[in-house]
């Protein structure tokens, strides 16, 4: 059976999904076939959004009442830090918001969500065929790209003017193309499960036990993404829908080095257990059976994500880091510039200059935010003082700068990259500075002894971020605490029995 179509969609999970329902919306016309191979869709490692997405599923897909009603509203990201592991989970150094945050971001089950934002693209005119398996694709251009679909024991051929590949990791074109790189400098592994029986960080037991360390924060600590923090190494804990917890570990393999153990969900217990914090949650917790994942070589990218006839969006264009959760926020950008610019093409505009420019902001985009917020970052992430001036700067670099301009009133306020041009370019090498003397005074600090010397008796509660005067007033503080961490530098004396010439200052930790 042959049929044509002038979008095909590879995947139709969240990302294949928006855009699908995104180009039919703009253009109900279109025909449109979403492909996707599973019967039904699993929980998926990203659980959270930033601002940016969150704007995105409020204001583009209009999902506020599903958001309400399905998942949880999100208290800010909350960050523990710690000297040893033997120490009181009250004395952990904490930075995070003092009260709830002031713009909607939520905890998700994407096993929810997927479907949802899929059921709109159906409703809205697409079709689906579910399940089914891409056997081949040939991309011969817009107009002539041609895949074998498999349906139960049926092969469909398929002509398409243009593919749209939201594989995800699977990214079919890039690596059909032989376009897909490792990103090899920000060698980064991570293992997840859900846990159940976790304990109530804000519960009655909390508060007798500890009212002294419950009382200072106004907001549910229980809400936010907590991150429990150290060398080499983070992990997340994220509360989903129903009672059940989302628990990571993501490290740096040239610097941190998982427990041993029997299984991945008992290694990964192991280590939350060792983190002082983390014993008092998941003392009595119990990750499910048979829902613990690994992943290796975490970041990647496509060196093109549009093409002739084909476009990348979500994860097949490619991935940099849990941490902050950029993910949601690339399926938003991905998603909305492609519909951009692929219904443009189908309405019979010429898009050669479109296309250049995507390609080339979307790398700009891609590296200037890896090298501004991630490289090198697992050397410096398990000492609190260095974390506060990046989370400052980070943070407040993000609201007045992409959180800005998602809720701005600019018809392309989700499909232009906010890091691409030049007022981008010019925070990027800020944050590229910054970060790069950060992880350098990390790596002095372990050589001389006085890694995370401020990791205990310490609390940063701060405000809120808001795309403002608020903003710039904590992107100063943060600056002040650059240059007073960069005096301190500046007198610190490494031993020279300490360090023999030649010997890697950050070895790998267990810890």
């Amino acid at each position: 059976m042959q049929c044509c179509y002038d979008v095909a969609v590879i995947g139709g999970a969240i990302a294949g999904a928006s855009t699908a329902y995104l180009l039919k919306r703009n253009n109900p016309a279109l025909r449109i076939l979403i492909i996707e191979k599973s019967i039904e869709f699993d929980r998926k490692v990203g659980e959270s959004t930033s601002e940016v997405s969150a704007c995105f599923l409020t204001r583009a897909l209009h999902l506020a009442q599903h958001l309400g009603h399905e998942q949880i509203t999100k208290s800010g990201l909350r960050f523990w830090f710690y000297k040893d592991s033997a120490d009181c989970f009250t004395r952990c150094t904490e930075i995070g918001p003092k009260s709830q945050t002031r713009f909607p971001t939520f905890q998700l089950d994407r096993s929810k969500l997927d479907p949802k934002v899929l059921e709109m693209a159906v409703a809205a005119g697409c079709e689906l065929w579910r399940p089914a398996r891409l056997q081949t694709i040939e991309l011969g251009g817009e107009g002539r790209n041609s895949l074998c679909v498999k349906i139960g024991e049926e092969l469909h051929t398929v002509t398409a003017r243009w593919v749209i590949d939201a594989s995800g990791r699977a990214a079919v074109i890039p690596r059909r193309l032989k376009i897909l790189k490792q990103l090899t400098s920000h060698p980064t592994n991570a293992v997840w499960a859900r846990f159940r029986r976790t304990a109530d960080l804000d519960g009655a037991a909390m508060w007798a036990e500890a009212p002294g360390f419950t009382e200072p924060c106004w907001t549910m600590r229980q809400w936010a993404t907590n991150h429990l923090m150290g060398y080499g190494w983070w992990c997340w804990i994220i509360p989903l829908k129903g009672g059940d917890f989302s628990v990571g570990i993501v490290y740096d393999s040239r610097i941190y080095e998982l427990h041993a153990g029997p299984s991945l969900g008992d290694r990964l217990k192991t280590h939350l257990l060792n983190h002082p914090l983390g014993r008092r949650l998941f003392q009595n917790a119990q990750f499910i059976e048979h829902d613990v994942r690994a992943l290796s070589n975490l970041p990647y990218f496509s060196e093109q994500t549009i093409g002739d006839g084909w476009a990348l969006v979500g994860d097949s264009a490619g991935f940099l880091d849990p941490l902050y959760s950029p993910g949601l926020d690339f399926i938003s950008y991905t998603a909305s510039g492609v519909a951009e610019i692929v219904g443009d093409a189908l309405a019979g505009g010429d898009i050669n200059e479109t296309r250049k420019v995507y390609n080339k902001r979307f790398q700009q985009q891609f590296h200037t935010w890896f090298e501004g917020i991630y490289k090198d970052k697992y050397y410096y992430m398990g000492d609190a003082e260095l974390m506060s001036v990046a989370f400052l700067l980070d943070v407040g670099a993000y609201f007045v700068g992409p959180v800005r301009q998602a809720y701005g009133r600019s018809c392309h306020r989700y499909s232009d990259l906010p890091y691409a041009g030049p007022v981008g370019q010019m925070f990027g090498r800020v944050m590229q500075l910054y970060n790069r003397r950060l992880a350098a005074i990390a790596k002095r600090r372990v050589a001389a002894g006085v890694y995370g010397a401020n990791n205990l008796d310490a609390r940063m509660l701060l405000p809120g971020f808001t795309p403002d005067a608020q903003s710039f007033k904590l992107i100063f503080k943060g600056l002040g605490k650059w240059l007073a961490v960069e005096w301190k530098n500046m007198f610190l004396r490494i031993p020279t029995d300490r360090v023999p010439q030649g010997q890697q200052l950050a070895p790998v930790s267990r810890r």
